[in-house]
């Protein structure tokens, strides 16, 4: 009869550490989900080439926070390039709410640009901004895990345009 007891209560224990490893394995498994979820792979990118030249990146916008201010209430100079990186290939529209200069908004998937918006800031048109322009690539359906912003004027004077390979690094 103790025997028996003693196996009953091995077996409750064996079940109960059964449960804890599950549990602690999917507790782990979530926050890597999460982790994945704000910060892409590329959080790190300094630069980007396109052609022959090489430009480093001001600004870095890898989780939310960074991606709602974008160049808001910034000084944008021609040497002055965001990139944006998502953790997946989507659409994503942009506006330029509190954006004083007028940028080269640019989509990239993967490493080719599909979508080109030359865009002018909200303050242009409205004191309240409440008619803040929207560009978005979804009508045309254009992909992209990333996206620079730069001064306006940038594709142009570089002869960028959708379907050309930008490398970000």
């Amino acid at each position: 009869m103790m025997a028996t007891k003693y196996m009953y209560y091995s077996a409750l224990f064996f079940i109960f550490l059964i449960m804890v490893f599950v549990i602690t394995i999917s507790l782990a498994s979530v926050q890597v989900i999460k982790n994945q979820s704000s910060l892409p792979s590329n959080h790190a990118a300094e630069s980007f080439t396109f052609g022959n030249m090489t430009y480093n990146f001001t600004y870095v916008a890898s989780n939310l926070s960074e991606q709602e201010a974008g160049l808001m209430n910034k000084t944008v100079t021609n040497s002055t390039f965001e990139l944006f990186a998502f953790p997946q290939p989507s659409i994503y529209p942009f506006w330029m709410k509190n954006t004083y200069y007028p940028l080269d908004i640019i989509w990239i998937n993967g490493s080719t640009v599909t979508y080109i918006a030359n865009a002018t800031p909200c303050s242009f048109y409205d004191k309240n901004q409440s008619d803040c322009i929207i560009y978005n690539p979804y009508n045309a359906g254009h992909m992209a895990n990333y996206v620079i912003e730069a001064l306006s004027g940038f594709t142009n004077r570089t002869g960028l345009k959708v379907g050309d390979k930008v490398v970000i690094k």
